[in-house]
């Protein structure tokens, strides 16, 4: 095996091994999103439906449902950013 030989298959080691590193990360944060919506965000999204069901989607009850699903839905995305790539 040649110098040029290993090296170039260490440098596809690195790069698989980032790879691999940046998909586990994704998942990782996919996976924490996911039960958090289910645990804080689900909910709120069922009582904002719920409320626009009964009063009509512009009654104040309703927009207050609205803004707390949104709310906690932006809470858990700032506290489980996307990886950056």
């Amino acid at each position: 095996m040649t110098c040029k030989h290993t090296s170039t298959l260490a440098k596809q080691a690195v790069q698989t091994l980032n790879d691999a590193k940046t998909q586990h990360q994704h998942a990782l944060c996919k996976d924490a999103r996911n039960n958090a919506y289910q645990r804080e965000v689900d909910g709120l999204a069922f009582k904002y439906l719920a409320t626009c069901a009964q009063y009509g989607e512009h009654h104040a009850l309703s927009l207050h449902a609205k803004e707390s699903w949104l709310g906690a839905r932006r809470a858990v995305q700032a506290r489980y950013p996307k990886p950056d790539y």
